[in-house]
């Protein structure tokens, strides 16, 4: 696999004896399987292998690229990772298991992986821009529940659950993260997960959710109101579109995020809501929900062909309401495409 000799040149490179590889996500990544118990990818100059619990082998040697070892106890793990002295890991290993490491298996240097694996996984390949497409489509028939089944006097969570499960009865196999239903001075909370409260009339309500479809993930959000929207609603509402329209449009190989960033707070703040658009215009998206790059002001990662971002600018303003609009989007040779597709005129 190319992914697996990129790691492998890495480790050349850097004179590391071996990989290891932990995290549900990276492992699917590398092999195709990620045991839901856990696993241990071990990639060293000559081979790579799938360690998993013995419960986990049947599935395991089914899913994975390469070839799949079981173990019934840790110690076993241990055991075959003493013949490394080196090991390179994910930042993301806790400091338990880097001292068992130590402890068991006598590592004495660790290095960390996140670098090469970040520059692999921001470009996806066809087939995952597929998949994030399909989950993108299930996203859009998320949102447009929600938009058909936001009315006075229902609460948040019933919303969210009407969502979630239709997304699934589609075939979404969950939720990619807890469905955001925002309404009324709620909808000012940027991640206003939904609650108990109950939808009035006037109230904006903020919908934010995602679809979790083959591993990959999808992020899409709109605003409404429900009955007519006040002036002080379509103003923001409309700034906040202009926002996001203009960045769709910019998004290009060769912007960085940060130019990309600054596109739509330069517009929010220019209409005097520049201290209430509270986070980053966007982030990477794929096998996590927030992956790299950041569509941030403290992010100067060059957009490239490949890419798949989340464009969502917003205002929120405290005892108000908000307003916050998002779609996925990859980046082509041309520009942006929009992966969620759900009509954003939507006040």
């Amino acid at each position: 696999m190319i992914r697996i000799e990129k790691i492998r040149g890495y480790l050349k490179e850097n004179g590391i004896d071996v990989a290891l590889i932990t995290s549900a996500p990276n492992l699917f990544y590398f092999t195709g399987s990620a045991p839901l118990i856990g696993g241990y990818l071990v990639i060293d100059s000559d081979e790579e292998v799938l360690l998993v619990p013995e419960l986990e082998y049947e599935q395991a040697k089914e899913e994975s690229k390469i070839p799949v070892e079981k173990f019934k106890k840790i110690d076993e793990v241990y055991e075959y990772l003493k013949r490394f002295n080196t090991v390179a890991v994910e930042g993301s290993m806790s400091l338990s298991f880097s001292k068992a490491l130590k402890e068991k298996s006598g590592i004495k240097e660790f290095k960390f992986l996140d670098e090469i694996i970040k520059e692999l996984r921001m470009i996806k390949t066809e087939e995952e821009i597929r998949v994030i497409e399909d989950a993108c489509r299930l996203a859009d028939i998320g949102v447009m529940t929600a938009i058909e089944e936001v009315s006075e006097g229902k609460r948040e969570k019933e919303v969210a659950a009407k969502v979630e499960y239709i997304m699934k009865m589609e075939g979404a196999e969950k939720a990619a993260f807890d469905t955001i239903i925002a309404s009324g001075y709620r909808s000012a909370l940027p991640h206003g997960t939904a609650s108990d409260k109950r939808i009035t009339k006037g109230d904006l309500v903020v919908m934010d959710l995602g679809a979790f479809y083959r591993h990959y993930n999808s992020d899409i959000t709109r605003t409404i109101v429900v009955g007519s929207p006040n002036g002080k609603q379509k103003e923001i509402y409309e700034i906040v579109l202009e926002a996001q329209k203009k960045a769709v449009e910019s998004a290009k190989p060769g912007i960085t995020t940060k130019e990309l960033d600054s596109i739509a707070r330069d517009i929010i703040s220019e209409y005097g809501y520049g201290d209430k658009f509270i986070h980053s215009l966007g982030h990477g998206l794929g096998l996590q929900v927030h992956e790299w790059p950041r569509v941030s002001q403290h992010d100067e990662t060059v957009l490239k062909e490949g890419m798949v971002i989340t464009i969502e600018p917003g205002i929120y303003i405290p005892k108000f309401g908000g307003v916050r609009i998002e779609d996925t989007v990859v980046i082509t040779k041309n520009g942006a495409k929009r992966l969620t597709k759900t009509e954003r005129e939507l006040i």
